[in-house]
């Protein structure tokens, strides 16, 4: 699911949920925690944002065709 947290200032993906904390990662791997009531579902605009940076860092992964 795609969330919002307002403390980061950052979208990303929810990894787990501990209690009250909920791990979140970004398209390219980075990963914190972050507490329940920090998050909140992401915007369609939020969304677009997570699949841009996961296609980004796709081609980041896959070497340029030389031809």
């Amino acid at each position: 699911m795609a969330v919002y947290d307002s403390k980061t200032e950052l979208p990303a993906v929810i990894d787990a949920f501990y209690g009250a904390v909920v791990k979140l990662i970004r398209p390219a791997g980075f990963t914190w925690e972050s507490r329940r009531v920090s998050i909140r579902p992401a915007t369609e605009y939020e969304q677009r944002q997570l699949k841009a940076l996961e296609k980004h860092h796709r081609q980041q992964l896959i070497p340029a065709d030389p031809t």
